[in-house]
């Protein structure tokens, strides 16, 4: 049986009410400081979580959908898609890209290209959150004064056509490439590199298949 566009919830027309829901939640989401909305996204379920501090930035590209319907989403979503920034992080997600109950956070960059599919309780921080240094860590639990400069953070960039599995973590400084697969439970290391047409799967992730046809 082959895959009929109009009877997917993502792409089929929408009744009077959802457009109507829809319209609401968008409205409400374009008025938050920082955040750049595309033309055409929908919001399936629940409004995402965003925690955006300062100068920090959050953009949606044309058609993006952003999927927190915990009842009608094919897999078990355990919580609402989030979105955190840092005081100066972006997160530009391209065209067409679907995230569902997923996490992004970026203190400094987190890019996700165009047709990307991102699974349930998916991860991607560009950041360590707390310092490796003991003396800043404890600093920071005391609630003490640390220096922010104590937290490392590296830049992701996720490329188009990128299918991430349920549970996948992928972490600062990441550089994946097009059309790839990262298996359901993966966690992609700092500084990890995979390049165009490959499947990465494993902890640590390593490249286990590569794909002979281009996109």
């Amino acid at each position: 049986m082959d895959f009929n566009k109009n009877k997917s919830r993502v792409f089929r027309k929408k009744g009077i009410l959802k457009r109507i829901i829809n319209s609401l939640n968008l409205l409400i989401l374009s008025q938050l400081k920082g955040v750049k909305l595309g033309n055409n996204i929908q919001i399936l379920g629940e409004n995402p979580i965003i925690k955006r501090p300062c100068n920090g930035q959050i953009i949606l590209d044309d058609y993006v959908v952003l999927n927190s319907d915990f009842e009608k989403s094919n897999s078990a979503l355990t919580t609402p898609i989030k979105l955190t920034t840092g005081y100066d992080g972006l997160i530009h997600i391209g065209k067409h890209s679907i995230l569902n109950g997923s996490c992004i956070v970026s203190y400094e960059s987190v890019e996700i290209g165009e047709y990307c599919e991102i699974a349930s309780c998916t991860l991607i921080s560009d950041t360590d959150f707390h310092p490796a240094d003991p003396i800043e860590r404890l600093k920071q639990m005391k609630g003490e004064s640390f220096s922010f400069d104590s937290v490392s953070k590296r830049k992701i960039t996720i490329g188009n056509n990128v299918w991430i599995g349920y549970g996948a973590i992928i972490l600062k400084g990441c550089k994946i490439g097009n059309n790839c697969i990262i298996a359901a439970g993966a966690v992609c290391p700092g500084n990890s590199i995979y390049p165009d047409n490959c499947v990465i799967a494993g902890n640590p992730a390593k490249i286990v298949k590569k794909f002979d046809r281009e996109v």
